[in-house]
């Protein structure tokens, strides 16, 4: 939305919707020099810390890309599993099998695990992409 302003963002308002308006319901703080140098700050440290996300991210997506994992589910003789395969137990597989954090709502299999046999399974780490297969056997 134009015109709005973000979280860290500085802008002109009139004074009497400051003073008015803004301040009194924490919407804003005035723009002193002490804030600018602390929002600045503060911005640069999120910008590292993103950096260094993209960056482990970047690792994960490599090293997970391709690779299968196996699970072992219970299922009927017709190879039809009892309870479905869910993101959160992908995510709890890949950290006990290669010892990484991949975030289950980055998880996102092309279809519902249901049956056993092998599927493929889209990891999205940012604007990293990785595709792997999951396994099932009873």
């Amino acid at each position: 939305m134009a015109g709005v302003g973000q979280k860290g963002s500085v802008k002109n308002v009139a004074d009497g919707y400051a003073l008015n308006m803004l301040i009194p319901n924490r919407m804003a703080e005035a723009a002193t020099s002490e804030k600018l140098k602390m929002i600045e700050k503060q911005m640069a440290e999120k910008r590292a810390a993103n950096a260094t996300r993209e960056k482990e991210w970047s690792e994960i997506v490599k090293k997970i890309d391709g690779k299968t994992l196996q699970l072992k589910a219970n299922a009927s003789q017709q190879g039809y599993l009892y309870e479905k395969i869910s993101s959160s137990q992908i995510e709890r597989a890949i950290e006990r099998e290669w010892h990484m954090h991949v975030p289950a709502d980055s998880i996102s299999p092309k279809m519902a695990i249901k049956q056993a046999g092998e599927w493929p399974v889209e990891i999205r780490l940012g604007n990293h992409k990785a595709t792997m297969t999951i396994s099932v056997i009873s």
